[in-house]
Order: C-alpha cells, then sequence, then structure tokens
C-alpha cells in the first residue's frame, strides 16, 4: 500500500510542476526546492496483472480485498515530501514508465491554475482530472481524482496536495 501511495504522490507532485511546460501559457511557480504535503483516499481493488491474481488462492484474494477494505476506512495520514523543481524539469511534460498506454492531456491552462485529464487504455483502463491552483508563485494546491478498472471494485484514488516553495 505504501508504495502505491508513494507513487501517486510522486505522480501528483511530478505533474503537478512538469505538465505546465507543454501548454501555451505556464503556472507561474518558482524553481527550487519544494515542500510537498499529500492526503490520498482511496477505495476498491487495485488492477493487479491477471498473472499475478491467477497465482492467488481464493482464500489470498479473499485477505487482499478484506485488507484494502479495512485501509480505506482508515483516516489516511499526510505524506510530506521535499522535491526540487528544475526548468529541466518544466520542459519536459510528465513521463511515466506507461505513457505508451496512458496520455496526459492539458485541459487549461492560466498563470494561476491548470487542469489535466488522464486516459490510460493498455491493460489497466482508466482516467482521471488533475486540478492545481498556485495562488502565489510560492504556494500551491490540488487534487487528484483517478479511477482504473469498472464496477464496483474499479479502484478510485482521491487525492489532495498542498505545496509551498523552500527556496
Amino acid at each position: 500500500m505504501k508504495m502505491l501511495k508513494t507513487t501517486a504522490i510522486a505522480a501528483l507532485t511530478l505533474t503537478a510542476l512538469s505538465v505546465a511546460a507543454a501548454a501555451p501559457e505556464r503556472l507561474n511557480v518558482k524553481l527550487g526546492l519544494w515542500e510537498m504535503t499529500s492526503i490520498m483516499r482511496f477505495s476498491g481493488m487495485p488492477p493487479l496483472p491477471k498473472e499475478v491474481m491467477d497465482k492467488m488462492t481464493p482464500q489470498q484474494r479473499a485477505k487482499l480485498a478484506a485488507d484494502l477494505k479495512a485501509a480505506a476506512a482508515e483516516e489516511p495520514e499526510p505524506e510530506t515530501s521535499s522535491e526540487c523543481i528544475t526548468q529541466e524539469d518544466l520542459d519536459k511534460p510528465f513521463h511515466s514508465s506507461n505513457s505508451d498506454d496512458c496520455t496526459s492531456t492539458i485541459v487549461r491552462t492560466t498563470r494561476t491554475s491548470q487542469e489535466i485529464r488522464m486516459v490510460c487504455t493498455g491493460k489497466t483502463k482508466g482516467s482521471g482530472t488533475f486540478k492545481v491552483n498556485t495562488p502565489t508563485p510560492e504556494t500551491m494546491n490540488g487534487t487528484l481524482d483517478l479511477k482504473a478498472g469498472d464496477g464496483p471494485e474499479a479502484f478510485v484514488i482521491k487525492g489532495t496536495l498542498k505545496g509551498r516553495w523552500l527556496g
């Protein structure tokens, strides 16, 4: 679960700061060290590869589902990390390891806000929206809303992000 949260936080942070370069207008954020605090909530079952699911017994699947349901019911704790944002980060749009299957499209950008739509069409189908606001060049906040899979077991991640420039 920690790895999943860390991946979501990293994607959220990098998307917030590096996708801005692909738009005609950029978010007005300072380069340098940023402190990012995020809270991620999730529900449903993460999409696992078929080969992993095939190796699990019905009991293991049931335990995994029960553990995930219990974890989702807990109040999430904020996670804080430090990120150094460089000009290169802004010049290169967000790129993930599964970029062949996933695309990010900038819906709109101003100097103080940006909305990005993400769609994955590979083995794991999903979509979501990321919105970031930069009230000042030294502060930001954002929301993430992602869904992978379909039906009652779809995996949903909802997150918030607050960032402050440290220098």
